[in-house]
C-alpha cells in the first residue's frame, strides 16, 4: 500500500471545517475523516471504548490518544486511500507526538500541511446553536468548554506547524461559497489537481433541449425580378472582299433612344459568312 498524504485540519467548532472538508474531497479526490464523528459512531457502537468516549465528550475533554489513532489508521486502511483529510485532530502536542510516533515514524503516513479555519467565537455560536444535530454538546454551556478547551490545546499545536512552515491559514467568517473559494484556491496553489469531472461541462438533459426554430422560405409568388433595361440590337454584315468584312452591332436603350453603334472588324472566311 502505497503511503497515504495527510491534511489535518483544525479550527473552533462552528468554523465550518466539515463543509469546507466535503468540498476539498469532491473536488480534489481525498477521502474525508472526521475524528470527532469516527469518535461518536465508537460511541453508539457501544464498546468499551465508545462509553469512554461519551464521557470524554461530554464533559469536553480530549479522548485518549491510543482511541483516535486506532479509529484513523483503521478508517485511512479501510479505504485504501492516498490522500486523507482529519478534521478536528491533533488536538493537542500529546495527539501530535503520538500520531508521529505510530503513523509517520513507522513510514504509514506523510504529512503535508494543516490547514487551519479562522473564525470568531461569535459567529461559531451562532453557527453551533443553530445547526441543530441533537448533539450532547451542542449547548451553550458544553461550547465554552470545547472553546476553552480549543483555546489552550491546539493553539499549541498550531504554533508547532507554524514553526515547520506547515501551517496553512483561511478565513472562515464568511459564507460558504467565500470560504470554499479561498480554500480551492489554496489547494490549487499547494499542487493539488482537480478531479476531471470539475472541467467537464455538465452535460444537458436531452428533455430540455429544444431545436432551433427553421427560418420560413419566403414565398415564390411574393418575389419580384428588379426591372432590368430593355434594349434594341440589330447586326448587319458589310463584306468589304472576298476575305474581310465589317461587323456592326446596334445597341439602343428603349424605343426612342439613340442608337449607339460600335464597329468591330474581324477576319471571316466566307464558308462562317455564308
Amino acid at each position: 500500500m502505497s503511503i497515504a498524504e495527510v491534511v489535518f485540519v483544525l479550527g473552533p467548532p462552528g468554523a465550518g471545517k466539515g463543509t469546507q472538508c466535503t468540498r476539498i474531497k469532491d473536488s480534489f479526490g481525498y477521502i474525508h475523516l472526521s475524528a470527532g464523528d469516527l469518535l461518536r459512531a465508537e460511541q453508539k457502537a457501544g464498546s468499551e471504548d465508545g462509553e469512554l468516549i461519551k464521557d470524554f465528550i461530554k464533559e469536553g475533554k480530549i479522548v485518549p490518544i491510543e482511541i483516535t489513532i486506532r479509529l484513523l489508521e483503521k478508517a485511512v486502511v479501510s479505504a485504501g486511500a492516498t490522500k486523507v483529510l482529519i478534521d478536528g485532530f491533533p488536538r493537542n502536542k500529546e495527539n501530535l507526538d503520538g500520531w508521529e510516533k505510530e503513523m509517520v515514524e513507522t513510514g504509514k503516513m506523510h504529512t503535508k500541511f494543516m490547514l487551519y479555519f479562522e473564525c470568531a467565537e461569535e459567529e461559531c455560536l451562532s453557527r453551533a446553536m443553530g445547526r441543530n444535530q441533537n448533539r450532547a454538546d451542542d449547548n451553550v454551556e458544553s461550547f465554552k468548554k470545547r472553546i476553552a478547551t480549543y483555546t489552550s490545546s491546539t493553539v499549541l499545536v498550531l504554533e508547532e506547524f507554524n514553526t515547520r512552515g506547515l501551517l496553512r491559514k483561511v478565513d472562515a467568517n464568511g459564507s460558504p461559497d467565500q470560504v470554499w473559494d479561498l480554500t480551492r484556491q489554496l489547494f490549487l496553489t499547494e499542487g493539488d489537481t482537480p478531479l476531471l469531472a470539475n472541467f467537464m461541462a455538465p452535460i444537458p438533459n436531452i428533455g430540455e433541449i429544444s431545436a432551433p426554430t427553421p427560418t420560413p422560405l419566403p414565398n415564390l409568388d411574393e418575389i419580384s425580378a428588379p426591372a432590368l433595361p430593355l434594349f434594341n440590337a440589330s447586326l448587319s454584315v458589310d463584306p468589304s472582299g472576298p476575305e474581310q468584312e465589317s461587323v456592326v452591332l446596334s445597341l439602343g436603350e428603349g424605343e426612342g433612344e439613340e442608337e449607339e453603334e460600335e464597329e468591330y472588324s474581324g477576319i471571316l472566311s466566307l464558308c462562317n459568312i455564308l
